[in-house]
């Protein structure tokens, strides 16, 4: 539907993000750049990917994910 429109989607997955709140939750010392999210979407938006996870921990997560993302939520994007 979206794409119909040349409406780019991406999922954004972050784990802990360099900001206050990551401070406040004693993330601080793992949290890395958020400029890495930023730049992420916009690698994401050229290489038409719909789902990014941007920073260490998150690729970690975005490996165990990949399968289910694959073959059931994109699956079910296109089909829609």
């Amino acid at each position: 539907m979206l794409g119909a429109q040349g409406t780019a989607v991406v999922s954004v997955h972050p784990g802990p993000v360099a900001t206050d709140m990551a401070d406040s939750a004693g993330l601080g010392e793992i949290a890395e750049s958020p400029a890495l999210v930023g730049e992420g979407i916009v690698t994401a938006l050229k290489d038409g990917k719909f789902h990014l996870f941007p920073d260490t921990m998150a690729k970690q997560v975005g490996a165990a994910y990949a399968s289910f993302a694959t073959n059931v939520v994109e699956v079910r994007l296109v089909e829609g």
